[in-house]
């Protein structure tokens, strides 16, 4: 079996990604996210049978009570920075499984939510060899651990990493749900900034913010007959995934998007070469 073809995203929003959300919390944000989606794909509450949420700082079981829905399936995919993508593929499964018809996929982050979760976040690695030195917000540690390895393994220079921040900004310029729209940065700018973990410098490192999304997956046979958009089908997938203490991985400048990305075109009927974009994250 495959999963090429046989769903369909017919719905999606997103609220601006902001700094904070003074006021809100993240269920607030999340479920206004929600509506707005299933605003934008045509359907009710009613025609949802099914919910996937990241299922670490918010549970499927209250999304749903929440939002006043009493689904069929509910499932959490909690996979730190992979959760979008995993939750998205996982939905597709449920429906091709028939254990729900249009699914729900959603999304949020409140700075309260950050706070609560303390330094590093829920995904820290408190090992002898990690925990020792202390958490730090965004997992800059082990990034930091693998910037450092890269350059020594690869003579990757400082110089050129900082190049990834200044073009990942100039990206976010002219994006009204960014938090840096019409705020650019130097090459000078990366630069001059202070170390948070080195060779992490500040304006490389991930900003806490908060924010929402949200979409809605169903049967390809229901977003051809009801969708009011063009459907985006769903045409491959995979996931990949290493140890998560940094330490015991073998190579720790090999992601394992080695192993997804493969399966995914595979599924999909395509090569590497016939992709026109691409978006990395992590």
């Amino acid at each position: 079996m495959s999963l090429r073809g046989e769903t369909a995203i017919v719905g999606f929003a997103e609220l601006p990604t902001r700094r904070s959300y003074p006021g809100r919390a993240m269920m607030g944000l999340l479920a206004e996210a929600a509506r707005m989606a299933m605003e934008d794909a045509h359907v009710q509450k009613d025609d949802v049978d099914g919910i996937v949420t990241e299922g670490g700082l918010v549970y499927p079981l209250a999304v749903a009570e929440y939002l006043g829905m009493t689904p069929r399936y509910a499932v959490g995919a909690t996979m730190m920075g992979a959760s979008g993508g995993v939750a998205v593929a996982t939905a597709a499964a449920a429906i091709m499984a028939g254990l729900a018809n249009t699914v729900l996929v959603a999304f949020a982050n409140g700075r309260e939510a950050a706070a609560a979760a303390g330094p590093g976040g829920p995904a820290s690695n408190q090992t002898e060899f990690d925990g020792i030195y202390g958490g730090s917000a965004g997992a800059g540690t082990g990034y930091s651990i693998m910037y450092t390895r890269h350059m020594h393994q690869y003579g990757t220079t400082q110089e050129q990493l900082a190049h990834m921040a200044v073009n990942q900004r100039f990206n976010a310029l002219e994006n009204p749900n960014s938090a840096f729209q019409g705020q650019p940065i130097t090459h000078e700018d990366v630069m001059n900034s202070r170390y948070i973990n080195y060779p992490l410098r500040l304006l490389e490192s991930v900003m806490p913010a908060a924010g929402a999304g949200a979409l809605i997956i169903t049967r390809a046979d229901l977003a051809e007959s009801t969708s009011p958009h063009r459907p985006v089908y769903l045409l491959g997938a995979g996931v990949g995934l290493d140890s998560n203490t940094g330490w015991k991985h073998r190579d720790i400048t090999i992601t394992p998007v080695i192993r997804s990305a493969p399966t995914a075109l595979a599924m999909s009927g395509y090569g590497i070469k016939d992709i026109q974009s691409f978006q990395f994250y992590d």
